[in-house]
């Protein structure tokens, strides 16, 4: 069945080692290369005494023809049955990488390519740390040129162990890890035999997979502000969802400015009477009362705002040829926000490819190296933890009118970052076909429970309620609620959900003093 939905691929990895021929490959076996596109790639190796290379397919420009390495970030399509892909070929040379990052930076998933032989480089790593940085989380690593070693299981194992180690020391974990020949075809889009000892996907079915993560309604709402304008006598809020979902009726906040009002409308192009619109909809909402805010604010819903801060601490990439210094002024972008962000100090400065601290309170980042900083902002921004959610937790760093490099949010260091969500079991406690439970796998950040009276009592009928967690880290949260109103629990398992089973004793259990001098 043909999914609606077009997919972006960006494929990175260290130079020379197979990316354009990968692609070729992709587009060769899918079907998707015009018969002029070949006979012209046919003709150009001919003249160049050379063998058909399937990376020609994508190094479109003359020059990386002369040169043989691929320059710009380039982009273009095929299709699988399942699916269509646009899909991104990023330059592996170090002097190339602000392209590899504008090619990525749209991206739904990314392939990273490991030569077989050469093993995970300097530009692998520093390519995986930047899909950590852009949130990427859909990752196939290939393991490329296997032919070349006979398609050695051994020599396959060693490498897939050295990247999954570095993937999982920058927070990526890889969906698949594939042994593959791009040249030969091996577990491209079909097994040749090369692999018997390999039971996995090939690389299009791994692909076929993934989901469109622009289109995730499951985190809370985040609408930046666009624009405002007046139109027919109403005022319009556009922009779009970055997350979540946006309900006419809803009551929602701006931030930072703090206002707060009712979704009059979801409007868009010839639509102005929406329902609803979700992650991914460019709209415009009105509301019921009239306010007066700018570019920059963000919409969401008041029980899972973001972070109204003014000082936080971020992790840089630099890729500008003028150094990141401490104590200077850089414009800060986060979504449609701009602000002036000063430097207060780069409290540690990283080796990109190991991310070994080299320096503690360093002067300045040089190009390519990475740094833990400490911002302060000369106005409040609303803002997420990159944890919590990537569209509002990264941004670009400007150096006057260019591009410096980016980062994500770690903590915000003035204090406010640290409020919890208060959550009522009144509101979220549901008793329906499918059981009682309390549905947690849309929250984020430090969560804390007002506890009714109702569901204490509901509990003490001898009923059982199932808490759904989004991860293990709302466990705490949970455990200290049934330690503080006297309730057990037991943990239910399912794939990679944990839940808790929350229940009240009949008769409550007590130790004596002697019962816990004996468990000590």
């Amino acid at each position: 069945m043909q999914n609606s939905e077009t997919l972006k691929i960006v494929i990175v990895g260290h130079v020379d080692h197979g990316k354009s021929t990968l692609i070729g490959r992709l587009f060769f076996d899918t079907g998707s290369i015009p018969e002029s596109r070949y006979l012209e790639i046919e003709a150009t190796c001919r003249a160049q005494g050379r063998e058909f290379e399937f990376a020609y397919l994508m190094d479109a420009l003359e020059e990386e023809r002369d040169q043989n390495i691929t320059i710009d970030t380039a982009s273009t399509f095929f299709k699988t049955e399942q699916r269509s892909y646009v899909i991104i070929d990023a330059p592996g040379h170090k002097q190339f990488l602000k392209n590899m990052i504008t090619g990525a930076s749209s991206a739904d998933a990314a392939i990273l390519l490991v030569d077989g032989v050469e093993g995970v480089r300097e530009q692998t790593k520093r390519h995986a740390y930047v899909l950590s940085l852009l949130g990427i989380r859909q990752v196939v690593v290939t393991i490329n040129k296997l032919d070349m070693v006979g398609y050695d299981q051994k020599v396959f194992r060693e490498v897939e162990n050295d990247i999954r180690a570095f993937l999982h020391s920058v927070d990526i974990i890889p969906s698949y890890v594939i042994p593959i020949s791009a040249r030969e075809g091996e577990n491209m889009a079909a097994r040749h035999g090369g692999t018997p000892w390999y039971t996995g996907p090939t690389v299009l079915e791994a692909l076929d997979t993934f989901q469109n993560v622009r289109g995730d309604t499951t985190l809370p709402l985040r609408l930046p502000v666009q624009d405002v304008y007046k139109w027919d006598g109403k005022r319009i809020y556009a922009g779009r969802v970055e997350t979540g979902e946006i309900r006419k009726g809803d009551e929602v906040i701006f931030l930072p400015s703090g206002k707060i009002t009712r979704i009059k409308s979801v409007e868009q192009w010839q639509q102005p009477d929406l329902a609803a619109a979700g992650a991914g909809a460019c709209i415009g909402v009105t509301t019921e009362d009239e306010l007066f805010v700018e570019r920059g604010e963000v919409i969401a819903h008041r029980r899972n705002a973001p972070v109204r801060t003014k000082e936080l601490r971020a992790s840089i990439f630099w890729l500008a040829d003028q150094p990141f210094k401490a104590g200077k002024t850089y414009t800060l972008k986060l979504a449609t926000a701009e602000v002036q962000a000063t430097v207060l100090a780069i409290e540690e400065r990283l080796d990109s490819s190991t991310l070994e601290v080299t320096e503690r309170h360093a002067p300045e980042l040089m190009a390519t190296e990475v740094g833990n900083v400490l911002l302060s902002l000369k106005y409040e921004i609303g803002a997420d933890l990159y944890s919590e959610n990537v569209r509002l937790g990264r941004f670009v760093i400007e150096d006057g009118t260019q591009i410096g490099g980016g980062g994500i949010i770690r903590s915000f260091a003035d204090g406010t970052g640290t409020a919890s969500q208060r959550i009522s079991l009144n509101d979220t406690f549901i008793i329906g076909d499918e059981g009682s439970f309390v549905d947690l796998t849309g929250e984020r950040g430090n969560i804390e429970f007002d506890v009714s009276v109702t569901f204490l009592e509901y509990l003490g009928q001898g009923n059982r309620v199932l808490f759904k967690l989004r991860d293990p880290g709302q466990i705490e949260p949970v455990a200290l609620m049934a330690y503080e109103h006297h309730l057990n629990f037991t943990f239910s398992r399912n794939k990679d959900r944990v839940n808790l089973i929350l229940f009240r004793s009949p008769t409550p259990t007590t130790l004596s003093a002697a019962d816990l001098n004996g468990s000590l």
